[in-house]
């Protein structure tokens, strides 16, 4: 049996407005675009999921809407979560150790510094996502808290 997790950082996002929290940022149109893009990849490479954990922020929302208009993921199968929100990297790894075993397959979805810095550590190397950069990490794991053993793969980078 394996895990595999996916790392979605958010899409290109609009500047801030005067008065506008960090929060409430959206997504350009070439953002919605890339976020559209990025969904369609997903799903002609034939790779699911059972769980997608989202940053409640404006543009992380936005961006999973629009790559699950390609997926038509089961909108009860989405949590939002505040903590998500520029989190830092020890919370995105307690976040996917304590998921259940039962879930296989699962995608983050988030923003940087926090996304780039849980993809490295997952994959052993730095990486530096770029807006709408997906990320699939395969480990040979029966449990999300053992990821560190031999065997893990790089699926795929967008």
């Amino acid at each position: 049996m394996s895990k595999i997790i996916f790392v979605l950082r958010h899409a290109q996002s609009a500047g801030k407005q005067s008065g506008q929290r960090d929060y409430d940022r959206l997504l350009t149109a070439e953002g919605e675009a890339e976020a559209k893009k990025s969904g369609k990849y997903f799903s002609e490479k034939g790779y699911s999921v059972d769980l997608i954990l989202c940053s409640s922020a404006a543009r992380t929302r936005k961006t999973i809407e629009l790559v699950n208009e390609s997926l038509q993921f089961p909108a009860d199968k989405i949590q939002y979560k505040e903590d998500l929100y520029d989190a830092l990297l020890v919370h995105l790894l307690d976040t996917i150790h304590t998921l259940p075993d039962a879930i296989n397959n699962v995608m983050l979805v988030g923003h940087n510094p926090g996304i780039s810095l849980l993809a490295g550590d997952l994959c052993g190397s730095f990486m530096d996502l770029s807006t709408s950069q997906l990320i699939g990490i395969e480990f040979k794991s029966n449990s999300w808290e053992d990821l560190n053993g031999p065997g893990k793969q790089i699926l795929n980078i967008k």
